[in-house]
């Protein structure tokens, strides 16, 4: 068993089958999953991999610089980084090289012992007599790690424990997460990771220095540094005693539950699960998309609306946004945060379920609008107001049920791809699943495009439609509104995802997108429209040249 930070975090998204799967690197899959992707996917692999260079190796900044965009990233390893990747990574190199010599400087003024770098990573390894029989959970061996950079003191008496973050430190991690961090870094033997190129798969652990032999850290710290922007946030600081008292409190029963966890839950955790081909909780249909099979197999991805409009807008915003997560903290502008804000009263009192719906509900407090001047303010209260006249829960039967932002998830073996949405509402009436999307807009329907073309999550929606439990619900009561709210009024049009020409005007559309996606391994930058709000643009030379020519 091997159990790392991630599956410490409790979160109600992830999949409670996979996480116990994922805590048992020996298991085998039936038959190999595709592993190729065109770039890298892990964006800290080539920070990690620079950092090592500086602080293991002790290769001069500037040399490691060159290097990072000589080799693309990969350092002679591994598959090469998108070059907005590249950049961003040059960027996050400086930021957390600075930040950590300042806490350096800080905390030897102060009187503390300085720390280097260590290379090895620190792992509590716990293995039963060799004469004794596996555990109840056919276990031999249990490993507790901690991703992130480690280092130490001089007379190994403090260690330090550095996680990152892709933006701004976080102020605060699960406290099950943080104690286990702390715990790892308290008791962790100095160990290497070891690779079964065979078998495809890890192997245990190799100890360099056994426990017994190793100096005992009395103090540990937890900090979380973040790579966009050169913070730090001390999480935590604590005695070998107060590290253990943590962990017993706080992680142990988190690990108890994941590792003997046995729901399914579809959902993000589908995408790098073995076992989602044949899963009886993920919904599958060959062919859902109508797309054929891609030229070549790859690692298996996601596909949302959200990807959906990236990838139209820019194949580089797509990539640096959606499967690297690297966003730039631009400041939204009055529209999106309108909405934001609207979707979250409206998801707060829809989660309330009110037999009248959002119907006679007073305007919210002033707190529900943060940021928002106050002509804005006025309309979300106006929007509120015209949603509370069609609100679909206003006397909704008590035995309906109600899903609010609730996942739905389905798989198209054909493409090898998981399809995500997350509807604003979901509910049944009368035997029928109801899908119900509500938009602010300044503007009416425009009557011009197809409304599936004007919002492609309604085309994804009808596919969603065709699979699972919502298609065995009664089809004649189930549909797919989009509820469009203004200032002064409001529409509100249905759509039948099972007439054959909107099914088919919906792959249509998904499949357009989608096509190209599928086949890109270049995600080349096209700049234009989109290059003005992109929050990858710090970090992309052809979207900045563009602007740069748009201003001229």
């Amino acid at each position: 068993m091997r159990t790392g930070l991630p599956l410490t975090r409790d979160d109600a998204r992830d999949c409670p089958a996979y996480l116990a799967v994922k805590a048992r690197p020996w298991l085998i899959t039936a038959a190999r999953l595709a592993t190729y992707e065109p770039l890298m996917t892990f964006a800290l692999k080539p920070l990690m991999a620079a950092l090592d260079q500086v602080e293991h190796n002790r290769h001069p900044l500037e040399e490691v610089l060159a290097e990072l965009r000589h080799s693309r990233g990969a350092f002679g390893r591994g598959r090469p980084a998108h070059d907005g990747l590249v950049e961003w990574t040059a960027e996050a190199l400086i930021r957390y090289l600075d930040r950590r010599e300042a806490d350096q400087h800080d905390r030897v003024a102060a009187g503390e012992p300085r720390t280097e770098a260590v290379p090895e990573e620190w792992v509590v390894r716990n293995r039963l007599p060799d004469h004794a029989s596996p555990d109840a959970r056919g276990a031999r061996l249990y490993e507790r790690t901690a991703w992130g950079r480690r280092y130490a003191s001089a007379d190994g008496s403090v260690r330090e424990l550095r996680l990152l973050s892709f933006g701004s430190a976080k102020k605060e991690r699960p406290e099950a997460e943080t104690a286990a961090a702390a715990f790892v870094a308290a008791f962790g033997e100095p160990c290497r990771s070891v690779y079964d190129v065979e078998l495809m798969r890890t192997k245990a652990f190799e100890v360099v220095t056994p426990y017994d032999r190793m100096v005992v850290p009395q103090r540990v710290r937890i900090i979380d540094v973040g790579c966009g922007d050169g913070s730090a946030e001390l999480l935590a600081e604590r005695s070998r005693d107060e590290a253990q008292s943590s962990y017993d409190q706080h992680t142990r029963p988190v690990l108890g539950r994941v590792l003997d966890a046995a729901e399914r839950r579809p959902g993000n955790s589908c995408v790098e699960c073995p076992g989602a081909g044949r899963c009886p909780a993920l919904p599958s249909q060959a062919g859902l998309v109508g797309l054929p099979a891609p030229r070549r197999n790859r690692k298996r991805r996601s596909l949302s609306a959200s990807d959906l409009r990236a990838y139209t807008d820019c194949p580089a915003k797509y990539h640096l946004t959606r499967e690297l997560n690297l966003r730039t903290a631009r400041p939204e502008n009055q529209a999106i945060r309108r909405g934001r804000a609207v979707d979250a009263v409206l998801n707060e009192r829809h989660a309330v379920r009110r037999s009248r719906g959002c119907r006679g509900l007073p305007a919210p407090a002033t707190s529900a609008w943060p940021g928002l001047d106050e002509e804005t303010v006025h309309v979300c209260e106006a929007m509120l107001a015209q949603h509370a006249a069609v609100c679909p829960l206003d006397r909704l039967g008590a035995t309906e049920e109600v899903r609010v932002q609730a996942t739905v998830t389905a798989y198209d073996p054909t493409l090898d791809v998981v399809l995500i949405a997350k509807p604003d509402l979901l509910h049944t009436r009368r035997g029928g699943w109801i899908w119900r999307e509500t938009k602010t807009t300044g503007s009416r329907i425009f009557e011009g495009k197809p409304v599936l073309e004007i919002h492609p999550q309604l085309a994804l929606a009808v596919l969603l439609m065709q699979t699972g439990e919502l298609a065995e619900g009664d089809r004649r009561r189930s549909r797919i509104e989009l509820e469009l709210l203004h200032e002064e009024d409001s529409d509100r049009l249905e759509i039948d995802p099972w007439q054959p020409d909107v099914l088919q005007e919906a792959r249509r559309i998904v499949g357009e997108a989608a096509g190209p996606w599928l086949e890109d391994t270049a995600y080349t930058a096209a700049p234009g429209t989109a290059c003005e709000n992109c929050e990858a643009l710090d970090w992309c030379r052809v979207g900045q040249a563009h602007q740069v020519e748009q201003a001229d």
